[in-house]
């Protein structure tokens, strides 16, 4: 099953070979600065998505970072010399009060934005602050139909799918409008109870004016909210994805892009793992709501990955990033105890090609 009709897309884990000295530096075990950082606003969250991948990290205090603290992480990121942040986490992050002004002061220090949001709380000034600052937005919507949202999300309120869908309407036409090169995503998490209404969605996201429909499995090894129950059963499931998403693909036009990602789980939709430790974590570091960087955003919140405190002072991570101590905490992460990992393409491409040379990379 094709993953996508154009390799050029933001999905396609080989675009990480852009950044060979980052991969250089991770076979060597010399750090430079990330990539990417990750910012958690806020660990609240209105939803309670069955899913949750951020249930243990959540279930603590309920803390946002204040509005003065996120002008200083926006600054900070200037100065580390990072690219990029991603604005997710582990809640809500259109729930912290500052979200506007950060976006603004990361717009004006050239870091480029994207912002993950359930989209609830969208309004009309924060539409065109994200369709003015952010390189792409990802709504989180995981269905095509009110009933399956409702299931899905864990929510009762039965106006807060069409308020979504009005609200990704108004961003997109504000985005056209104003002719910026924000890309919006439809995001679906694909679950055993959602399978079916994948097709359904694509078209919904096609007639809200998104660019890319983004289909992934759900994680769900060695997650808090799932590990005691039986792993999910894609099997009887698989036919009626593939034709669906088969269908979903020739809804494609200039405008609009259908990508179901699969190169980073088994056939099965299983975690896949195949390299031998981690080497990538360090292409991002994680700015936790709670106050902490943490290693690893899929882990976000595990007391043994946490790097150190950015608060009162982000400054405190120049302490402690490539020192031996953080060289020692990504070289013992117990892979077999994480859940599925994002960077798994990159900690193979880490081993294959840049320690073990597989594709004798210096020959064009």
């Amino acid at each position: 099953m094709k993953e996508w009709t154009n390799p050029y897309n933001p999905f396609n884990s080989m675009k990480a070979l852009v950044w060979p000295k980052h991969f250089e530096g991770m076979a060597k075990e010399n750090y430079l600065p990330p990539v990417q950082v990750d910012t958690d606003p806020s660990n609240h969250c209105n939803y309670d998505c069955i899913w949750c991948n951020a249930f243990e990290y959540m279930k603590n205090k309920k803390e946002n970072i204040p509005s003065d603290h996120l002008l200083k992480l926006a600054d900070f990121y200037a100065e580390w010399g990072v690219y990029s942040t991603c604005i997710a986490g582990g809640g809500e992050p259109l729930l912290n009060p500052g979200i506007k002004n950060f976006l603004i002061r990361l717009n004006k220090n050239n870091i480029q934005a994207g912002i993950i949001t359930n989209g609830s709380l969208l309004n009309d000034e924060l539409i065109e602050t994200i369709a003015k600052t952010c390189r792409w937005v990802g709504i989180s919507m995981d269905c095509g139909t009110c009933k399956t949202y409702l299931k899905v999300k864990n929510i009762k309120n039965i106006n807060l799918f069409n308020t979504v869908c009005n609200n990704i309407k108004k961003l997109t036409s504000k985005i056209k409008e104003l002719n910026t090169n924000c890309d919006v995503a439809y995001k679906y998490l694909l679950h055993p109870e959602n399978a079916n209404e994948i097709f359904i969605a694509a078209q919904l996201a096609k007639y809200l004016g998104v660019k890319d429909f983004h289909l992934r499995p759900v994680g769900w090894d060695n997650l808090i909210k799932t590990k005691k129950k039986d792993p999910l059963d894609f099997i009887p499931f698989l036919e009626l994805i593939n034709k669906q998403i088969e269908e979903s693909m020739k809804l494609e036009d200039k405008n609009f892009n259908f990508y179901g990602i699969r190169h980073k789980f088994q056939p099965n939709f299983q975690r896949k793992v195949n390299f031998s430790r981690c080497w990538a974590a360090p292409l991002v570091l994680t700015f936790g709501a709670d106050g902490n960087c943490h290693s690893c955003f899929d882990i976000r919140g595990r007391k043994d990955l946490i790097l150190c405190s950015h608060f009162p002072d982000p400054h405190e991570v120049l302490k402690h990033w490539n020192s031996e101590r953080h060289k020692k905490i990504i070289r013992e992460i117990k892979i077999e105890k994480c859940p599925r990992c994002t960077f798994g393409p990159y900690n193979e491409m880490v081993e294959k090609v840049f320690i073990q040379d597989s594709m004798c990379r210096y020959f064009p």
